[in-house]
């Protein structure tokens, strides 16, 4: 009867230990198919003077602190929610990808 017990508890902490597995895996196919922000027609992306290629941006003039202007991108900005990839979600994109060479005038350094 103990020997039962024991396999019970084990298995429904082998299960509890392997949900957060499942959500990491499930978020990084969630975050593939995200569509990505379009400049011409997204207004939030043309009032933040989103562009694909931060090199095309106005980022030299916009003075943000943190890095040079030409060290600005997508990739080390505090919004971008994934560590990796070409595409990434972006907290001020809800439900949109941004361009990991990107940038926005809310550009801001990351922090670490």
């Amino acid at each position: 009867m103990n020997q039962s017990r024991r396999d019970a508890v084990k298995l429904m902490l082998g299960g509890l230990a392997a949900v957060p597995v499942m959500n990491l895996v499930g978020m990084a196919a969630a975050y593939a198919d995200l569509p990505h922000v379009d400049p011409a027609t997204d207004p939030m992306a043309q009032t933040l003077k989103y562009h694909h290629d931060g090199a095309e941006s106005d980022r030299a003039t916009a003075g943000k602190p943190g890095l040079p202007a030409d060290e600005q991108h997508c990739a080390n900005c505090q919004f971008i929610l994934a560590d990796s990839g070409e595409w990434r979600p972006c907290s001020l994109f809800p439900g949109k990808a941004v361009n990991e060479n990107g940038w926005c005038t809310s550009w801001t350094l990351k922090a670490g």
